[in-house]
């Protein structure tokens, strides 16, 4: 046989092994799913997210108000991102099955002294991922819950901050800007890498979650810094989760530049953090991803799963120039999907939703 003929035919099978693995990890999708107060709708509350990467990890985004560890929707957690401590965040109430109130005005019963954050990563054993000093507050309200047992620090093995989940026990990540962790499935070989991105905002811990001797009234204790998320999927996906935040260079020079997220989760509440006309522009003009999902709106955004006349989110699609007829919205260069609560959508490595309507 021919050497050179029998070289030529191994690389070609290599090539189509390679191009074959390729395909394959592409055509793989990230779920997202919000989990606001009322199904099917944007309420004011809502700022919950939930992802699933293809090889199965699950990780829950800023539970605040509308998710509590009794939430039957929240299924194995594999993590927990939180973006600050402030109540709607990290859920200084928790939602009241026999009062449900209006979207605009969900009903609610307290979650103190320990927050929904802290009570679902103590149920489902979840890693917490943060900035700041939040992670030590965290672990010492698990602690608490747990009945006195420390909450250990996430384990950090190799270049990536690696940690393998599922977890025996919860345990806390803290993270800088700059810093990342990994999160990878036991039966996995790549896992998701969770970079912190600085937010620009402000971070006090609610009276009502503080321990005892607490603080004086009407101050908060110290959270540390607050900050935003790029989580990068392994089928190649990268998302910006912005938190609150106002405008930056940094979402064009670092976000866009060096991260390239294809889809941004933008909050989008006004008065404390980027209000329709700032978030188009981050959008259009710093960011420029391929989709947008917007959250934190601080009203209610829709009804019967359409736009509400006179909203901020439909104030920020006519910035888009983008129709409010549909859940999946398109507009030229940027898609934005609506985070219609209890509802899935499945997003390609491009950042496109590939079963939006």
């Amino acid at each position: 046989m021919n050497p050179r003929r029998s070289d030529t035919r191994l690389l070609v099978c290599v090539l189509w092994i390679f191009i074959l693995f390729t395909a394959t990890a592409e055509a793989q999708t990230v779920k997202i799913t919000p989990l606001g107060s009322h199904a099917g709708e944007f309420c004011r509350n809502d700022r919950a997210m939930l992802f699933e990467d293809p090889t199965g990890v699950r990780i829950l985004y800023d539970p605040g108000r509308t998710v509590d560890e009794t939430d039957g929707r929240l299924g194995i957690i594999h993590a927990v991102l939180l973006s600050s401590v402030h109540p709607d965040h990290i859920g200084d109430v928790k939602p009241n099955p026999a009062s449900p109130g209006t979207c605009a005005a969900p009903g609610t019963v307290s979650a103190a002294p320990n927050s929904n954050a802290a009570n679902i990563a103590a149920a489902k054993n979840a890693a917490v991922i943060t900035g700041g000093e939040m992670a030590e507050f965290l672990g010492r309200k698990i602690q608490n819950i747990r009945g006195g047992t420390a909450t250990p620090g996430c384990p950090t093995v190799g270049l990536t901050n690696e940690m393998v989940v599922p977890l025996q026990a919860p345990c806390t990540a803290s993270t800088r800007p700059g810093g990342s962790r990994t999160v990878r499935l036991v039966t996995a070989t790549n896992g998701v890498k969770i970079a912190n991105i600085p937010a620009f905002h402000s971070n006090g811990i609610p009276a009502s979650l503080v321990d005892s001797p607490g603080v004086a009234p009407g101050t908060t204790g110290y959270g540390g810094n607050d900050g935003g998320f790029i989580v990068q999927f392994t089928n190649g996906l990268r998302v910006y989760l912005t938190a609150d935040t106002g405008l930056s260079a940094d979402m064009d020079l670092v976000v866009r530049r060096f991260y390239q997220p294809s889809v941004v989760v933008i909050n989008v509440g006004d008065v404390f953090s980027l209000g329709p006309e700032e978030a188009v522009f981050a959008i259009r003009e710093l960011i420029k991803p391929r989709t947008v999902i917007p959250s934190h709106i601080n009203e209610a955004a829709t009804s019967g799963g359409a736009v509400v006349t006179g909203s901020r989110l439909e104030l920020l699609l006519n910035g888009l120039s983008i129709g409010t007829g549909e859940i999946f919205l398109r507009g030229g260069l940027i898609n934005v999907v609506l985070p219609l609560s209890g509802i899935t959508h499945q997003f390609d490595r491009n950042g496109l939703c590939v079963d939006c309507q």
